[in-house]
């Protein structure tokens, strides 16, 4: 009895720790009853979104092809407009850090199997050979 005690304690901490690790942090008590969750994080400052949560981005509508979409990735609610406090913007390309003011530069496919955009980071302005 006292050996399944402390392995459900230590389950229950280990758990804790995984939801709270970055930024806000999810608690499982918000996804009770939710069912399947994958948890889709912030490309610029790594923080897990929550339901309902979305990122600030601006697609570039293109004439030539509607599938295939240049578009600009600005954060999450942690990252844009304003940082949090102890949460960094850095590039998922290059790994150097991203001004406030700045944007990722992504290409947006529209047509996938799902039916949900896919999103594919190019890099940030500094790397980004399209940019320079």
């Amino acid at each position: 009895m006292g050996v399944a005690s402390a392995v459900i304690v230590a389950a229950l901490l280990y758990f804790r720790r995984i939801f709270s690790q970055k930024g806000d942090g999810v608690s499982p008590a918000e996804y009770k009853g939710h069912g399947d969750v994958s948890f889709a994080k912030c490309p610029l400052c790594g923080t897990a979104l929550s339901p309902g949560q979305n990122l600030r981005s601006k697609v570039f509508r293109s004439v030539a092809s509607a599938s295939d979409q240049l578009c600009h990735v600005y954060g999450c609610p942690s990252c844009w407009p304003e940082c949090k406090p102890g949460i960094s913007r850095t590039c998922p390309v290059c790994h150097k850090p991203v001004a406030q003011n700045s944007y990722l530069i992504s290409r947006m496919f529209s047509k996938t199997k799902s039916g949900k955009p896919h999103v594919i980071i190019n890099g940030c302005g500094n790397c980004n050979r399209r940019e320079k």
